[in-house]
């Protein structure tokens, strides 16, 4: 199954449980934090400066003005929600239906998600500044008010617009973050989805403090203003207007600190949450496997910092699958080095201890079992002398045919590379034994093979073309190693190694040497030995 489908079907369970009621109550309820800020304002405007308007709302019957305009705005903000999320709710409804969606319809609601809150926020700024315009306009006709009075109405009127447009921006991305996105957008990449808004975190900590600290100035400012030009034309007692500045500062006060409190909450959520994950995220990586990913729900830096970061765990969960991969074909030890980069393109001169390793009468049993059955066996018997080798800190560097080439002492250099070599025989011996056994039981024949090991100085180094590199050793050792290993069919053996590999030897083995043999190649006798 494709894993983007794998992905989706928890995100659309998720979705069946999803309302849009959300949205609608937080941004409803972002605009009567606005309305109730302006009319607590106005009721404790100092020096009885909106006097008029106060007696006309409170006594004079034009709540009832007040409260249609509120109803006939929640209607306005609703049909306006409802179009704007039908998009959304389409999807929604598709899902809960077990529809298939289209591209282009999941593409749309996905950017309508993602503009959402700026879409409320430019509707929300402007349906402030146009009713404010309106209702302020229409009292000052009606009651004739004096001009300062609709100047500071309309001036305060606007500011709190902003405020109240800024807190359902950040209410509906939160909750578009929550719900919508993971399962618009379970792959994160927010930052390349065509036709959407985008908001810096240095500007939403602009807007957080401007919320917090440059309004709340600037309506106590314009406010005071006002006070002394209504208060220059007439006399009022100094301990009065002193009182009514004092409490007025106080309730501006306390409902900023409540308004800065829930949008610094907000701010806060929207800067942290995605950090936190990563974090979590991160530390979760080297106990739990490179199959973890940050969930993206922001088109913002650290959004940007998250698709980062999926890559780079899906480019080292890809490295560590090569690496894996690559181990399959090659040692890990040379694997490693290969992909660090510690193997010198030019080679290097060392000395090591080479010991091949040959199956006797293959051919014959390829030719009478199935190839099913050959490639099995052979795998076994490759599977069981590797561990053998490796037991011993030797490392096979390739399988040619029935034959195994192992080398003891490169690329990870160590002492006593020869008595390994001739330990990893033992092993090997005692391993085909058991092989043989399991073989007995399942009514197949045994097999045979036979070892050669010798010591001396190799050329280590990558070798092939320019398009295609090998790891591999060259040098007289490597053929007399392979061509001792043919004279234990001579001898009738399955270990021998040469004189210069038994004179390298630390520790005592049982062995016996035989009468030197010419092989093909060297002009000189071969004194082998034969381990017991």
């Amino acid at each position: 199954m494709d894993p983007e489908k794998r992905k989706e079907k928890p995100a659309a369970r998720r979705l069946k449980k999803i309302r849009l009621t959300g949205f609608y109550l937080r941004n409803l309820g972002a605009n009567l934090v606005g309305v109730f800020t302006v009319a607590l304002l106005n009721l404790f405007t100092p020096a009885n400066i909106l006097e008029l308007h106060q007696n006309y709302i409170l006594r004079g019957g034009g709540w009832w003005l007040l409260v249609g305009l509120e109803l006939a705005v929640c209607c306005i903000v609703l049909l306006f929600q409802y179009v704007v999320q039908r998009p959304i709710a389409t999807v929604m409804n598709d899902v809960q239906k077990g529809k298939e969606l289209t591209e282009s319809g999941r593409e749309k609601a996905g950017r309508r998600s993602l503009n959402l809150p700026y879409i409320f926020w430019f509707f929300n700024l402007a349906l402030w500044i146009l009713l404010s315009l309106f209702f302020i306009s229409f009292l000052a006709v009606l009651l004739d008010s004096p001009l300062k009075q609709t100047l500071l109405l309309m001036f305060r009127t606007m500011i709190i617009g902003l405020i109240a447009a800024n807190l359902s921006f950040f209410l509906v991305e939160d909750h578009a973050r929550e719900l919508l996105i993971p399962f618009f957008f379970p792959r994160g990449k927010l930052k390349d989805v065509p036709g959407t808004f985008k908001i810096s975190i240095g500007r939403r900590i602009r807007i957080l403090y401007m919320a917090g600290t440059s309004v709340p100035m600037v309506i106590l400012l314009g406010t005071l203003s006002f006070t002394l030009w209504d208060t220059g034309a007439t006399m009022l007692d100094a301990g009065r207007l002193s009182r009514e500045i004092f409490l007025f500062t106080l309730v501006l006060c306390v409902l900023f600190v409540v308004i800065a409190l829930r949008m610094n909450s907000l701010v806060g959520k929207s800067i942290l949450s995605p950090v936190k994950e990563m974090l979590a995220v991160i530390e979760r990586v080297p106990r739990d496997g490179f199959n973890q990913e940050i969930r993206v729900t922001s088109n913002d830096e650290l959004g940007v910092l998250g698709d980062t970061g999926n890559a780079m765990i899906a480019g080292l969960a890809e490295r560590e699958r090569i690496r894996e991969t690559f181990g399959k074909y090659v040692t890990p030890e040379i694997r490693d080095r290969i992909l660090e980069g510690r193997i010198p393109l030019d080679g290097e001169q060392v000395e090591a201890t080479l010991l091949f390793s040959d199956l006797r009468g293959f051919t014959s049993y390829v030719e009478r079992n199935p190839p099913e059955e050959a490639i099995r066996s052979m795998r076994a018997y490759f599977t069981a002398m590797q561990k053998g080798i490796r037991s011993h800190e030797g490392l096979v560097l390739q399988y040619v045919g029935d034959e195994i080439e192992s080398v003891f002492g490169v690329p990870l250099r160590y002492p006593g590379h020869a008595d390994k070599a001739v330990l990893a025989a033992l092993e090997m011996r005692k391993r085909l034994d058991d092989l043989n056994k399991e073989r007995e039981k399942e009514g197949k024949g045994p097999f045979r093979h036979g070892i050669g090991i010798h010591t001396g100085s190799v050329l280590a180094g990558n070798t092939g073309s320019e398009d295609r590199l090998s790891y591999s050793l060259i040098g007289d050792t490597v053929n007399l190693a392979s061509r001792i290993q043919d004279l234990t069919k001579v001898f009738d053996c399955d270990i021998l190694l040469s004189r210069e590999t038994a004179n390298s030897l630390q520790k005592t083995f049982q062995m016996e040497e035989l009468p030197p043999q010419m092989v093909k190649g060297y002009s000189k006798p071969v004194v082998v030995y034969r381990i017991f």
